[in-house]
């Protein structure tokens, strides 16, 4: 639902700070503040205006996107080096309009598609609260250097004429479900990242919330579908996972998903969750001919729950002592086989069998989502980068293994997960299939990959026709003058 690459990005360049801006509502201003916290967690600004050093809205952080890197930039309340003399309406107009003051336009890895639904009085108490933020009196080490043709900022008033204002929401939503719209698809943008792209990089609404690739990671579809949506999960499974990154003993949130809950979706009420929940379940269903068997299985978290906690004695020991009572290959048959990678890297959490350990939060392989899903992207990612982000309730962290196994022991222990434990009659990952995924290289269409080679072709054909019609003039204005003084000279 997030992200941090392009399609994973968020509020950038939001911004709003100035006294004189006549108050919308009469709310006390540490009343107003404090709902603004809450607005600026649920629009989940932090993730990427924190700073390299984690510096809260200090900027910095480079989002990758098929155009370039998009810095985000300083946002707290510094006059100087953030946003400290924006005045509400500067505020509105870059969450509406993705214009920030002087006429600057944004580009949308700021989500403000999705934003200028916000309502006035949210985006007031967001102002109070960014207003209120500490100063951080530098600039980022970095900034926004896209190559041209990117680099023209005024070409986003075509994509904005194009794309702002094509989305309608399902008709007939009752109050619960119209709170959950309001929430996913402005304050958290959860289109964002589970909205496939178009050829211009707007948001394809004929596939809305079916799924999208986000860099190295895949925001899977989040439709009413039971297969291949989250059409089998309960509203409470749903609200749940959004707090604790977790669904039961089937889902983890890794990636930017695990990032969201993080830094934002915990902190929503148990009331906004559940409003969530039910506007998701009432999403039109998208299905995925690629998915045999359902994502999310209810039934197969049952015997998970009856099993007994396992003890497994820790490996705590001094660097010189791993090589005598450290885990040996030649303990293992087969040690570079895929199952001997497993042993060596997966078991001593995940088990022999894929079960886990339920009560200490080491996942279950058995039923996961991500090792169900046709789409293996999340589980070659989560192996690569591991799991760095918690929800309300601590869990183990995952290490990654990237750097530690090569790309074909990462695809052999994806194949042997994928088939072992993830239902898939086969899986046939390759060792540059791992490699395209830890590139995280986006498909683009063909228009953004030529776009440079077809701008600069445009500005030599106008050159070109620039000279030709000096040329031209000039020839004429010749023969003219020639032809006038003719006669003269004949007299």
């Amino acid at each position: 639902m997030r992200l941090q690459y392009f399609s994973a990005a968020a509020c950038l360049l939001i911004g709003g700070l100035a006294s004189s801006t006549t108050a919308l509502s009469d709310e006390p201003q540490e009343q107003l503040v404090e709902r603004g916290r809450y607005i600026a967690q649920a629009t989940d600004c932090i993730a990427c205006h924190i700073g390299p050093d984690g510096t809260p809205y200090a900027g910095g952080q480079a989002n990758r996107t098929p155009l370039g890197d998009i810095v985000a930039p300083n946002i707290s309340s510094s006059e100087e080096y953030g946003i400290g003399s924006y005045s509400l309406s500067d505020l509105t107009r870059v969450l509406r309009e993705g214009k920030a003051p002087g006429g600057k336009h944004l580009y949308p890895a700021m989500p403000y598609p999705s934003y200028q639904g916000m309502m006035d009085e949210d985006i007031e108490a967001l102002y109070a609260y960014l207003q209120s933020v500490p100063a951080v009196d530098r600039a980022p080490e970095a900034e926004t250097d896209l190559s041209f043709p990117f680099n023209v900022r005024l070409s986003m008033t075509v994509w904005n004429a194009i794309n702002l204002g094509e989305y309608a929401p399902p008709e007939g939503l009752d109050d619960r479900e119209a709170r959950g719209q309001y929430i996913v698809d402005h304050m958290a943008h959860c289109g964002t990242c589970h909205t496939p792209r178009d050829d211009m990089m707007g948001s394809d609404y004929d596939q809305y919330l079916g799924g999208a690739q986000l860099g190295r990671w895949y925001a899977p579809n989040i439709t009413s579908d039971d297969t291949s949506g989250i059409g089998a999960w309960s509203h409470q499974q749903l609200a749940d996972y959004l707090k604790h990154g977790q669904a039961g003993y089937l889902a983890q949130a890794a990636g930017p998903m695990g990032e969201a809950v993080h830094h934002s979706l915990q902190y929503l009420t148990e009331d906004d969750r559940m409003a969530i929940a039910a506007y998701l379940k009432a999403v039109p269903a998208i299905s995925d001919e690629k998915q045999q068997h359902a994502v999310f299985d209810p039934e197969l978290g049952v015997p998970l729950a009856q099993l007994e906690p396992v003890v497994i004695k820790a490996t705590d020991y001094r660097s010189d002592e791993l090589e005598e009572n450290g885990l040996k290959s030649n303990d293992i048959e087969e040690p570079s086989s895929p199952e001997g990678l497993y042993a060596q890297h997966c078991a001593a959490c995940h088990r022999d069998d894929g079960m886990g350990q339920p009560d200490s939060h080491y996942a279950s392989l058995k039923g996961n989502t991500t090792v169900r899903s046709a789409n293996p992207r999340n589980l070659i990612a989560v192996v690569l980068e591991g799991i760095s982000y918690n929800g309300a309730t601590p869990r183990p962290l995952m290490p990654g293994f990237e750097g530690k196994l090569d790309d074909q022991e990462v695809a052999d222990i994806a194949n042997f997960v994928r088939t072992e434990f993830g239902e898939h009659s086969s899986s046939n990952i390759e060792e540059d299939d791992v490699a395209y995924i830890a590139s995280g290289k986006q498909p683009t269409s063909t228009l953004i990959r030529f776009a440079p080679v077809l701008a600069w072709a445009g500005v030599l054909i106008i050159l070109l026709l620039i000279v030709g019609g000096i040329w031209t003039w000039r020839r004429r204005r010749h023969q003219r003058s020639h032809t006038e003084s003719r006669p003269e000279a004949h007299s």
